[in-house]
């Protein structure tokens, strides 16, 4: 196959010749070994598995956590007559099932899909009889904990892997310190022969450095915007409301700004992603949700307003500049201030082993077959947004738990206005159950339907999705559902380890943070500072970078952030634990409420909205737990 690859990349692709490691990578991967590839953002990643595709006899799936990409690419390969199409929660149930149909029929050369998609009954079946030539796990560095960016759906794909048997297994990602390679090559088995690493070092990227606090921040945005060849640009920032702020106030001094972040609507990110790309505004100012897929090979400047959360982060998302080759800086207005919300959160994250405890208790206590409710356990037991799902996925791939499918146990749902419906095909007592659940004008529990009608829970949702395209229902209350493989034989020992791993991330997430930092005062050449930490120890001196230009560099970044709360917080704080109308029942969760991270529980009570909601954010989260306590002295 050799002889077909530049044929094929120029056929195809539109190029002459690869980029540095990309032949090695894809004769690797034609060869059936397992291989890693370790590619700068820009670096070419995406042709080392679409290209092997073209030339491979079956499928080839390429799992990616970025939607976003997934519908690009494949929009991409569609309009070059590639046989491309996608698998993904975006889309609905009959597009979903229409792409299985092609499976079926040989009709699609590249699967797109996400890793929570992909864990899908109804695609893994599929999949399981068709020849898979290839499966790319893209961002392979969600796998493992070290990475920047751990999710737990990641934890699931080697085993979904090895059922489906492919030609051969591609593992993909930007940005790979040595114990995260050596962790993707022992998840997927990949040998370190066929790991290729391309140098973390970007010739045509300027780092700058500017040690400030945080007032002279907005003058020394806009003085770096202003510098010639500065535009398009991305801004990050480190919440939504400051990317609001930041893109007003540049917008108020001339520029195209707009903002982009996790709190507007899927068709405002949209829009701003499309006039982005498209060169309709210069500017957006972003939490690091934006960037990731979003192919615009002219950025020619990266500004952190806010400190990065670890080297990994800053890499991937400085990489985003400049990736036509071209010259571009990566500006970091480095402020000590930024360091304590990022500590924090790192901190709110961490799960106390009493908590874990309970949850293990109650868990392993309901039986052979169990079911809960995601919403309402992470409510109980106020777990981190990932936590409750990092815990699950451990458990099952430590063979405790076996997932078994997912339900609804409320319906709401009637019929459309000046439409009929024909309910002759089914079972009386069917008939009379969805007759009561059209009339009533409110959700009805499902749980209650064998006792009200003399008929299962199943077989209400099965009558009822076949009705899907005559009436109009909205299901509520998601319920999970595990089977119990084996019971723990001690189940302190098993919530000792599993604590243990929550831990060591939590260490490991303020070692990178503190890294970062020492990397940021450096006196040295701050790129080969970063390739440095991913493990390349003969890096060069960029000699332009401004620790090699000499420029001043303090011991400390600056702090202007107060050391205690003021007489006036502290009163806030007493009415807000002497007030029984704000929930708090947990030292922890006030401390969360006064540091600004909201978790389920003070969401579900709206807290994150209490005008007083970050009262102390300026202050490390050590401390604020100690004023929590002193003032609610709650049982943690």
């Amino acid at each position: 196959m050799s002889d077909l690859l530049e044929p094929t990349l120029l056929s195809h692709f539109g190029h002459a010749s690869f980029r540095p490691l990309q032949r090695e990578i894809i004769e690797s991967t034609l060869s059936g070994a397992p291989t890693l590839a370790i590619l700068p953002t820009g670096g070419g990643k995406s042709l080392t598995y679409q290209l092997p595709a073209l030339l491979l006899e079956g499928v080839s799936i390429v799992i990616s956590p970025l939607l976003s990409l997934i519908e690009d690419q494949v929009t991409e390969l569609q309009r070059k007559n590639i046989a491309a199409a996608r698998y993904d929660s975006t889309q609905s149930l009959t597009q979903r099932a229409e792409t299985i149909e092609k499976l079926k029929k040989r009709e699609i050369k590249l699967l797109y899909t996400s890793p929570e998609s992909l864990a899908s009954t109804t695609l893994v079946t599929a999949l399981k009889h068709i020849d898979i030539a290839l499966v790319a796990i893209d961002e392979a560095h969600c796998i493992t904990e070290w990475g920047h960016t751990f999710r737990p759906s990641y934890l699931y794909l080697p085993k979904i892997i090895r059922q489906l048997k492919p030609h051969a297994t591609l593992a993909l990602t930007a940005t790979a310190t040595k114990k995260t390679a050596f962790e993707i090559r022992k998840y997927f088995k990949i040998k370190t022969a066929h790991q290729f690493t391309s140098s973390h070092t970007r010739p045509n990227l300027t780092f700058q450095v500017t040690p400030l606090t945080p007032e002279d921040k907005t003058a020394a945005l806009l003085s770096t915007l202003a510098s010639p060849d500065t535009l398009p640009a991305i801004v990050y920032a480190m919440r939504q409301e400051q990317c609001e702020q930041i893109a007003h106030t540049l917008s108020q001094n001339g520029y195209q700004a707009r903002s982009y972040h996790a709190g507007m609507s899927n068709p405002a990110r949209s829009q701003v992603q499309h006039d982005f790309l498209h060169d309709k505004i210069q500017i957006v100012v972003a939490t690091i949700a934006f960037g990731m897929g979003v192919d615009k090979p002219n950025i020619r400047s990266v500004v952190h307003y806010h400190l990065p959360k670890s080297p990994e982060g800053w890499m991937q998302e400085a990489g985003r500049a400049g990736r036509d080759r071209k010259p571009s800086t990566c500006t970091l207005l480095a402020c000590g201030d930024d360091t304590i919300p990022l500590e924090n959160f790192i901190h709110t994250k961490l799960l106390r082993k009493n908590t874990l405890s309970r949850f293990l208790e109650s868990l392993f206590s309901q039986g052979k077959h169990i079911e809960f409710s995601p919403y309402h356990t992470r409510l109980l037991h106020d777990f981190h947004v990932s936590t409750l799902d990092i815990i699950l996925a451990r458990l099952e791939v430590t063979h405790y738990l076996q997932f078994k499918g997912t339900s609804w146990r409320y319906i709401r749902a009637w019929i459309p206005t000046g439409q009929s419906l024909t309910l002759d095909h089914f079972p009386k007592k069917t008939q009379k159950a969805i007759n009561h659940i059209l009339t009533l004008g409110e959700r009805y529990d499902t749980n209650r339907s064998q006792d009200d009608f003399g008929i299962s829970r199943p077989t209400l949702w099965n009558a009822l999705d076949q009705l899907a395209s005559s009436i109009v229902f909205k299901p509520s209350g998601w319920l999970w559902h595990y089977t119990i493989k084996k019971q723990p034989p001690h189940l302190e020992t098993l919530v000792d380890s599993l604590h243990e791993t929550f831990h060591a991330q939590y260490q490991h997430d303020l070692e990178k943070l503190h890294h970062l930092t020492k990397i940021s005062l450096t006196r040295g050449c701050i790129p080969k500072a970063l390739a440095h930490w991913f493990g390349e120890r003969d890096a060069p001196n960029c000699g332009k970078c401004s620790a090699c230009l000499n420029l001043k560099v303090p011991r400390r970044l600056p702090n202007s952030a107060p050391s205690e709360p003021s007489p006036q917080e502290q009163e806030m704080i007493h009415q807000l634990t002497t007030n029984p109308r704000h929930h708090f029942k947990t030292n922890q969760q006030l401390a969360r409420f006064l540091c600004g991270i909201a978790s389920p529980y003070l969401r579900h009570y709206k807290l994150h909205f209490h005008q007083h909601f970050g009262l102390l954010k300026h202050l490390p989260y050590t401390d604020v737990f100690a004023y929590a306590k002193a003032s609610l002295n709650a049982r943690d």
